[in-house]
């Protein structure tokens, strides 16, 4: 029951501690480095709409690459992309798409997507530097890189032919690392040719923001619900056969569902380590690591003993435990599901004396069931 005061003047009452809240960060935010016939040069400027994107950096209407993959990034539900234009003039060469790189740490303060599309114009040899680049800058920002494979060396669109270029490729199986077969064909903004083709980068990409709004970042997006807005045709139709070979080498089929729907038939990453090998596992454990590293920064002053462990384990489990009632862990129970440590069996006696504090956390992922084997029986008539 509260105090009644009855008497004018300041009073003192001491409260309990409160755990402070983790919110959970965004996982749909997209950064997009190319060639633009207009806009700033070499400086992140943020595009939320088509209005925007064809104002600030135009090329909708002349068919060009990046503004076309900027485009489907919003038509297949992202909300908001960071675009780093290197100018507009292309080079075959990787130097500028490397300087576009080097900028993103620094202009852009978080990002979870990213995505290069001009890779597909270069040279094997200058994508390679591209990739390679692109590793550290996604480690940084706990981001993945959706991969678009180069075109100019050899056109990679039969599996075979993709499935040879990936064995000779280093570096690149990654968790972080994600890549789509085929290429997708979109409307012309121009009168001919009718359609124009491009890589599926943006276009997944979008997809991603897309299922994370409606399910979570821990569902896969792929399957029936994961259609392509705005894809008129792939590049080419794959068999089932095709997406047979594909699979065990972790690279994303995109299908056609006949008469006319385009889906994501995939939800792997390229890393050989199983532990990673799917995308909502991989883009699931980015979005704790950040939400936690960004909702405990209150912590860093605090006193570095028993008293603080607790406060972080609390803020911690509630946040585990909002996302377990939202369905993003397996297990029944919340034990089962998910756990949560900090105090002094993750922090030694020496890691305390210099302002060190470890949280551990555990979760049972989601995983899609994609491989649904149905047994069969028929009752035959009894013989007479």
């Amino acid at each position: 029951m509260p105090e009644i005061f009855r008497t004018p003047g300041v009073y003192i009452q001491e409260t309990g501690k409160t755990s402070k809240a983790i919110v959970g960060v965004s996982t749909s935010t997209a950064v997009l480095i190319g060639t633009f016939p207009t806009g700033p040069k070499y400086i992140a400027t943020t595009v939320r709409s088509l209005q925007e994107c064809e104002r600030i950096f135009g090329g909708l209407r002349n068919n060009q690459l990046s503004s076309l993959v900027l485009k489907q990034f919003l038509e297949n539900g992202g909300k908001e992309i960071w675009v780093l234009s290197t100018g507009v003039k292309f080079s075959r060469a990787a130097s500028l798409l490397l300087k576009g790189l080097s900028l993103v740490v620094s202009q852009i303060p978080s990002f979870n997507m990213l995505l290069i599309p001009e890779t597909t114009l270069l040279p094997d040899r200058e994508a390679a530097k591209v990739f390679q680049a692109a590793v550290p800058v996604i480690e940084k920002h706990r981001a993945v890189y959706l991969l678009d494979p180069p075109q100019q060396d050899a056109l990679r669109q039969t599996v075979r032919d993709l499935a040879a270029w990936f064995r000779a490729q280093s570096g690149i199986r990654h968790p972080s690392l994600i890549l789509y077969h085929p290429r997708i064909q979109v409307r012309s903004q121009v009168a001919s040719p009718p359609t124009v083709t491009i890589p599926a980068s943006g276009t997944m990409a979008g997809l991603f923001a897309r299922f994370d709004e409606a399910r979570g970042v821990w569902k896969a997006p792929a399957g029936t619900e994961a259609t392509l807005q705005g894809v008129v045709g792939l590049e080419p139709l794959l068999t089932s056969q095709d997406i047979a070979l594909l699979t065990p080498a972790n690279i994303n089929a995109l299908k056609l569902i006949p008469p006319s729907t385009y889906v994501a038939w995939g939800s792997r990453t390229l890393s050989s380590d199983p532990e990673w090998k799917y995308v909502p596992v991989r883009r699931m454990a980015l979005f704790l690591e950040s939400s936690i590293a960004q909702g405990t920064t209150w912590a860093v002053f605090e006193p570095n003993n028993e008293p603080l462990w607790a406060q972080i384990r609390q803020s911690v489990e509630t946040f585990m435990q909002a996302l377990f009632r939202q369905g993003a862990f397996q297990g029944l129970r919340l034990q089962d599901a998910y756990f949560v440590k900090c105090g002094r069996e993750t922090t030694t006696m020496p890691e305390q004396a210099a302002g060190n504090v470890n949280i551990v956390v555990g979760f049972a992922p989601l995983k899609p069931a994609e491989f649904i084997i149905l047994t069969v029986k028929q009752k035959a008539r009894p013989v007479s």
